[in-house]
């Protein structure tokens, strides 16, 4: 029997009640995350160039519906993913990175992002978003030094109406958002957060995230009292039915606008190479959710005034093999409809959907399944024999 064989067999010894599952679910999953990374290929990068060509998106901002930029230097890695925690289960990022241990140094990343900033004509694309597939204020994934050079060139353009960088909570500090406020005092700012699920199991079973509840709402309360929050929202993670998915999304959604935050991107769980998430689709064990449970969701949660919700709409770096879906005969109208959504923030985009696969849809929602802990275990004997 293989160490790898060894972990997954004893997913069955976990005790989901007592106060070391999480510390106990830790070993397998990141054991088996180690295995599915290092099936990645080498590959070689020019630490120079940006990890994507910059992608065009739409964003309703403050009531318009603007063009943005979306910006992906070329790091390392998630430092997350690279060392003991081996990353989130869905996230292919990983897998388009350089992973080598020499950093990538602030000459290199100020080249990259100068050279794609100078293409972009930021009075079509006001918005900016800004992606190092990590942290961005990870000091090890980005040095301080160009961190402040990236942010300076950004202040000096007059267009850029907002901006979003992304980062784990635990490198959220006062001095940090501070810094970021005083560099860019006319521009509006989001600091986005994948928080996923609200429960700290199974964020940690499902996502293996890392990171607290209690972690996230100390950061949201710093970024909240200096600038703006954005909270990503996982629909659907490996190991939860359709309808426990539903529920999920709606409650931390609500949680996260109760903790202030400006703008949540409900975003529904794809399947990517190299992650926990395409080695279950591949042995059957999972589907990304239906585009009927992105709509239930956005319709189930009220919105408060001067804040949103929006649907990222799978346009993920890199790109994923399978999608959420419906039938053939709707899905384009779907998402027709979570796109004039987006662009208006008006759920009555909604109203005249309707398709003969609600029915199946229903059925779904409504089956009985067996517990939690049965469905992992399941999991573990069925990904013993694709891996090995």
């Amino acid at each position: 029997m293989t160490n790898l064989e060894k972990v997954l067999g004893g997913l069955r010894d976990f005790d989901f009640s007592g106060k070391s599952k999480r510390a106990r679910y830790y070993t397998f999953i990141s054991r088996l995350l180690e295995h599915i990374h290092g099936k990645i290929p080498a590959e070689r990068y020019d630490t120079h160039k940006v990890a994507s060509p910059t992608d065009i998106r739409e964003e309703i901002f403050n009531g318009v519906n603007y063009k943005r930029a979306v910006m992906f230097l070329l790091s390392n890695g998630c430092e997350w993913a690279l060392k003991e925690g081996h990353g989130c289960t869905m996230c292919g990022h990983l897998a388009k990175q350089t992973r080598t241990a020499d950093t990538v140094t602030t000459a290199e990343y100020l080249q990259q992002f100068n050279e794609e900033f100078d293409k972009i004509d930021f009075k079509n694309f006001p918005l900016l978003n800004l992606y190092n597939n990590g942290s961005f204020f990870n000091d090890k994934e980005i040095a301080p030094e160009a961190r402040l050079e990236i942010l300076k060139r950004i202040g000096r353009e007059k267009d850029i109406k907002m901006v979003v960088l992304e980062t784990r909570p635990e490198f959220v500090t006062e001095g940090n958002i501070k810094e970021v406020k005083e560099i860019l005092p006319g521009k509006h700012v989001e600091i986005a957060i994948g928080l996923e699920i609200k429960d700290d199991l199974y964020r940690a079973v499902c996502v293996n995230k890392g990171f607290t509840l209690r972690q996230y709402d100390q950061a949201a309360e710093i970024i909240v009292r200096n600038l703006h929050l954005r909270t990503y929202v996982l629909l659907k993670p490996p190991f939860l039915t359709e309808k426990e998915s539903i529920d999920f999304a709606v409650e931390v959604i609500e949680y996260a606008f109760d903790r202030g935050c400006r703008t949540v991107s409900l975003e529904a769980c794809t399947v990517q190479a190299f992650t926990l998430v395409d080695y279950l689709y591949e042995s059957g064990l999972y589907n990304p959710p239906y585009l009927w449970s992105i709509i239930e969701v956005v319709k189930r949660v009220k919105v408060p005034d001067k804040q949103k919700l929006i649907v990222g709409l799978f346009q993920f770096y890199p790109s994923p093999s399978k999608t959420p879906f419906n039938c053939e005969r709707c899905s384009e109208n779907f998402l027709d409809a979570i796109r004039g959504y987006n662009r208006t923030l008006d759920k009555r985009f909604f109203d005249d959907l309707s398709c003969e696969c609600k029915e199946k849809w229903q059925e779904t929602i409504a089956a009985d399944v067996p517990p939690f802990e049965e469905r992992l275990e399941t999991a573990a004997e069925k990904l013993s024999a694709a891996i090995s």
